[in-house]
């Protein structure tokens, strides 16, 4: 009998379990990477600059989360819950080295 609507979820992984299928995926390509690090080396260098740049950008992918566009509604907020945002905000920006 397949899920029904409104009965609570029994058995399975519990929310924020990682699944021991993808994380050995992952770990057996990491340790490819790594034993393979200098050959991908030779191997990007040999490309053609173009080339080269569209698999540096492939390899980002996989280390930096893509961004994504945050927007906050500020019509339900008062002056003063506004002002606290900006101060904390303008703080942070403050904070980052450069």
């Amino acid at each position: 009998m397949g899920f029904q609507k409104g009965k609570p979820k029994t058995g399975g992984r519990k929310a924020g379990t990682p699944n021991k299928a993808t994380s050995d995926v992952k770990s057996r390509i990491a340790g490819l990477i790594d034993e393979k690090f200098e050959t991908i080396n030779r191997d990007l260098d040999s490309l053609d600059p173009k080339d080269r740049i569209t698999a540096y950008l492939k390899f980002l992918e996989y280390v930096v989360p893509k961004q994504r566009e945050q927007r906050i509604d500020l019509s339900n907020l008062s002056d003063e819950e506004v002002e606290n945002l900006i101060d904390k905000a303008v703080q942070q920006l403050q904070n980052i080295p450069r």
